[in-house]
């Protein structure tokens, strides 16, 4: 057994000893584990100030063809402005509650830090390009604005 401890004693230290280039790979990974964590905190964090909500009751004679193809290519497209920080768009989702409006036909809802953004967004070629080519498919729009408080 004496003969063991030393044996054991020379193997802990060898397995504490780190070589050069494994000390500078796990450096690198800490710093990398360090800038993830900080990514992860600020993508947590919602800049949000101005929310703009559009909805959209398409004509009777519109087909699903081209309620796909507003839906994807005239709001896809419309979400790639720059001045929009984030957004979503769909159908209503039918809920079954007295005071739920599910008469539209699809909504836009779009967030800004500012309303400053939102205001460079409806002067926006893109924005201005899609309701050109799109206004002819709906009958009615109503735009809701609001501006977050904190």
């Amino acid at each position: 057994m004496k003969k063991i401890i030393p044996f054991i004693f020379l193997l802990v230290i060898g397995c504490n000893q780190v070589s050069p280039e494994l000390q500078t790979e796990i450096t690198s990974i800490k710093e990398k584990l360090a800038t993830a964590e900080k990514s992860l905190q600020n993508a947590n964090e919602d800049k949000t100030a101005f929310i703009h909500t559009v909805f959209f009751w398409m004509n009777e004679e519109v087909t699903n063809e081209q309620k796909a193809d507003f839906t994807k290519n005239g709001l896809g497209k419309l979400t790639t402005v720059k001045s929009i920080y984030k957004s979503y768009y769909g159908p209503p989702a039918m809920t079954p509650r007295e005071v739920v409006d599910n008469s539209y036909d699809i909504a836009l809802v779009v967030h800004f830090e500012n309303a400053a953004q939102q205001d460079a967004y409806q002067d926006d070629p893109i924005h201005l390009k899609m309701i050109e080519d799109y206004k002819h498919l709906w009958k009615r729009v109503q735009v809701y604005d609001n501006l977050l408080s904190e």
